[in-house]
């Protein structure tokens, strides 16, 4: 049923007939009231300023009084106010930041009258700004445009230090999306030697178009510049000034005839105009909307001590569901070097869960992720392997790769497996750094996370035992993990199930943990070294994101009283030492 504002509260309906007909006796500027119903309720009426009637059309939304009423031009081609937007509604005193439901269609109209009064757009007289009251988004701004050209912000301050008059060359990468057309003005040079400027936070990734553009750092103003429509007015503008134009001008003709042409020219006060001729059978040139951005390599909207991070190498086994989005997430948050192993293909039936898609069905895994990586930060360094730890494989490749995750500063195990987590259990001791895994409970049911330090917490093997040790004094078994149903595929059993939404919530803790080692934090953020997290009522989750810390502190203490004794090394050593004189006297023997 279609809730109908004035047919469910008739008083607000009288209230609001009555507000306006009251302004429209009281008035001079408010005439020709005139109520209709069409699609909404609206009012027509005209508004006197400085001798012009304007012609006006309020409007009354569905969801009256809770969203206020807006006012259009009766003729919707008509533009009147730079406070007006795209799709003709003038923007007011009340609009939806500023409405509370006391507020009357009056009042709007009143609102209305003001802006036109002190604008005077069309009227005799003086003419004044009314200031922006709230500030528009970019995505408000850009609303339909679909070409835009993207600067950051050290272009800016490249151009404006450059002296009057000066021109050169533009190396534009220009890039396809599903609904838009982007030009990353992504270098600089004065001539034809290498980029003066170069914004290397553009990763090289991108699948782009490059062409080479031209600039001018001119003397006219905005005004001049923004009558610019077509490759004669530009010629002819730059042609004014001679010494700008005469050193590129063959060059530029040249280029001209091209499809994806792109002039940037800078005015007296260094504001920046992009025009894109994007035909090459017509000459007419697209203004370019510009998407600025203060963005550099240390992005403003991390954390600063996630800074820290991009010196760090991290050696991540497994790039699955849960792997895949540990290494993107630690990307993000600063993580430029990283070591991925995982010898399996990517397939469609890995799309549910893991952060690659079909673009990248067929492809190695490590190698795909590496992609993503590079999508991320144009810095990122990312080395690969494609070898399966938990199986058969040569002695030689997978001791080189062990030797290269002890060089890590961080090991994660993302793999959930028994084997591979011995292997990398013993990596971590022998090489003294920290490892951080964990696995997604079958059914999404939840999840265990955990790390052992050098020092801090006892080792893995010690952990992995005390966690079996906590699963056995349950009064209900754990169901299988979400790796083993690979194996129980065609039994009975069927495949046992975990969303994407469930492996998000435990790699973003991994992820978590995995931030809190690396940046070395005291007190650490994770008082315990082991959680169980919960993310339905079942097994021993009391609810959802139930946490179960392990207390695993006095394994520590267990561990440094495990000391050998002097008559042990003793009895121990003259064995092996009698083993090897029995070789050595065997091979004289013979």
């Amino acid at each position: 049923m279609i809730d109908i504002w004035f047919l469910r509260d008739l008083q607000r309906l009288a209230k609001e007939r009555a507000a306006i007909a009251e302004l429209e006796d009281q008035v001079q500027w408010l005439q020709g009231i005139n109520w209709t119903l069409g699609s909404n309720l609206a009012v027509e009426a005209i508004i006197h300023a400085h001798g012009y009637d304007y012609a006006v059309k309020m409007i009354y939304p569905t969801l009256f009084p809770e969203v206020p009423p807006e006012v259009y031009p009766q003729n919707a081609q008509e533009h009147w106010s730079t406070h007006q937007y795209l799709n003709g509604a003038l923007c007011l005193e009340w609009r939806p930041d500023t409405w509370h439901s006391d507020i009357t269609g009056a009042q709007v109209l009143e609102s209305a009258h003001t802006l036109l009064s002190t604008e005077n757009p069309r009227g005799t007289g003086e003419q004044h700004v009314v200031p922006v009251q709230h500030e528009f988004s970019t995505g408000q701004i850009l609303r339909g445009s679909y070409i835009r050209a993207y600067i950051a912000e050290d272009v800016y301050t490249y151009l404006a230090e450059l002296p009057l008059s000066s021109v050169g060359f533009v190396n534009c990468w220009m890039h396809w999306q599903s609904q838009s057309f982007t030009v990353f003005l992504q270098g600089f040079q004065l001539d034809n030697e290498l980029p003066a400027w170069c914004d290397t936070s553009i990763p090289k990734m991108l699948n782009c178009t490059q062409k080479k553009g031209f600039f001018f750092k001119t003397t006219y103003t905005s005004e001049n510049i923004n009558q610019i429509k077509n490759l004669d007015d530009l010629k002819t503008i730059l042609a004014q000034e001679k010494h700008v134009f005469d050193e590129i001008e063959s060059e530029w003709l040249k280029c001209s005839r091209e499809s994806l042409f792109c002039n940037v020219l800078i005015d007296v006060d260094n504001h920046i105009h992009c025009f894109l001729k994007i035909s090459a059978g017509s000459e007419d040139l697209s203004k370019v909307s510009l998407l600025c951005s203060d963005f550099t390599t240390h992005n403003p909207r991390v954390p600063i001590e996630l800074h820290n991070l991009s010196g760090k190498t991290i050696g991540i086994v497994g790039v699955g569901s849960v792997g895949s989005k540990i290494a993107i997430s630690l990307a993000r948050s600063g993580v430029e070097k990283f070591y991925l192993i995982d010898e399996d293909v990517f397939l469609p039936g890995n799309i549910c869960r893991n952060s690659l898609d079909w673009r990248n069905v067929g492809e190695y895994k490590v190698h795909a992720v590496a992609g993503a990586i590079a999508y991320v930060s144009a810095t990122a360094q990312v080395d690969v392997a494609t070898l399966n730890l938990g199986c058969q494989e040569s002695s030689l490749p997978l001791d080189r790769v062990l030797r290269r995750l002890g060089r890590c500063d961080l090991i994660i195990d993302a793999t959930a497996n028994p084997k591979v987590f011995n292997l990398l259990a013993l990596v971590a001791k022998s090489s003294a750094k920290p490892l951080v895994w964990g696995e997604v409970f079958a059914g999404g049911i939840g999840g265990m996370v955990a790390r052992s330090r050098p020092d801090q917490e006892p080792e893995p093997q010690t952990m992995k035992a005390a966690f079996y040790e906590f699963l056995s004094m349950q009064d209900v078994s754990l169901p299988l993990t979400l790796n083993e149903p690979y194996r129980l595929e065609n039994q009975v059993v069927g495949v046992l199930e975990a969303s994407d939404a469930d492996v998000n919530i435990i790699a973003g803790h991994l992820t978590q943990l995995a931030i809190d080692t690396l940046l070395f934090k005291e007190p650490s953020s994770f008082p315990y070294s082991m959680y169980l997290i919960g993310l339905q009522k079942e097994w021993i989750f009391k609810a959802p994101f139930h946490t179960i810390p392990i207390d695993t502190t006095s394994l520590n203490l267990q561990e440094e009283s495990d000391s050998v004794l002097p008559e042990t090394v003793f009895e121990e050593l003259d064995f092996l030492k009698r083993l090897l004189e029995g070789e050595d006297n065997a091979d004289s023997s013979a």
